[in-house]
């Protein structure tokens, strides 16, 4: 499946890598990154390359991105249930996502409430809300800006690179480097960033209780729809 189409909606370096994504609580049933792609090229006789630039638009095309309701963030942890001889994914989904992406060099931020992460299990998500996260409902990621867009992106083909981003979770920062797919389709720009992280990151430890246990690595997929503002 193409992951930059309708259920792949996703948008930017973003991605939001934080760890109380997929917790386990205590259910008892079951419920490549590479490097950034440049803009290669050789002035004739000269054998020097030319620094990569923004993607070329029309004139008074904005380069700035407003998130959208299509966005969804996913993040996916292996829980091991007392009650049950083998482990399983649980994941947990929110399309509450704030924020923007910009082309044109200057910072920008993503947030994501952590109150809104929804599971297949209503005791999960209770303590991801009050055992988590009780005092910052939202993650930020935070990016310096974006150095060079490839070129290929304002022609519609589907760019993969990676970004860096500093990430704040519970009041502690950790930089999450993010695999990156997006496509500029007119006014819209498509993102999907994959990332994986640990607890530690964050300061903290893998949710254990009788009941489950929680392994300590922790995967996020963001899918961003972005508008041209």
């Amino acid at each position: 499946m193409n992951p930059l189409t309708r259920k792949t909606l996703m948008a930017l370096l973003l991605v939001i890598a934080f760890p109380g994504i997929a917790i386990a609580c205590g259910s008892e049933s079951a419920p490549e990154a590479s490097q950034p792609t440049s803009t290669p090229g050789t002035t004739a006789g000269s054998g020097a390359t030319p620094s990569p630039s923004p993607p070329d638009t029309s004139e008074g095309d904005s380069l700035v991105f407003e998130v959208t309701g299509d966005s969804e963030a996913t993040f996916t942890v292996t829980e091991q249930l007392s009650r049950l001889p083998a482990p399983n994914d649980a994941v947990l989904r929110t399309s509450a996502i704030t924020g923007e992406v910009r082309l044109d060099g200057d910072p920008f931020d993503l947030e994501i409430d952590l109150h809104a992460l929804i599971s297949d299990q209503s005791r999960r998500d209770d303590y991801v809300r009050n055992d988590l996260f009780p005092n910052q409902p939202s993650a930020t990621i935070n990016f310096d800006g974006i150095a060079s867009v490839p070129a290929g992106l304002q022609g519609g083909d589907e760019i993969t690179t990676s970004a860096t981003g500093t990430v704040n979770v519970n009041g502690a920062d950790a930089e999450i480097t993010f695999e990156i797919e997006s496509r500029l389709d007119g006014d819209t720009l498509f993102v999907l960033g994959r990332a994986d992280f640990v607890w530690a990151d964050f300061g903290m430890t893998a949710p254990v209780s009788q009941f489950f246990v929680v392994e300590d690595e922790v995967r996020v997929e963001v899918l961003l729809a972005t508008e041209r503002m």
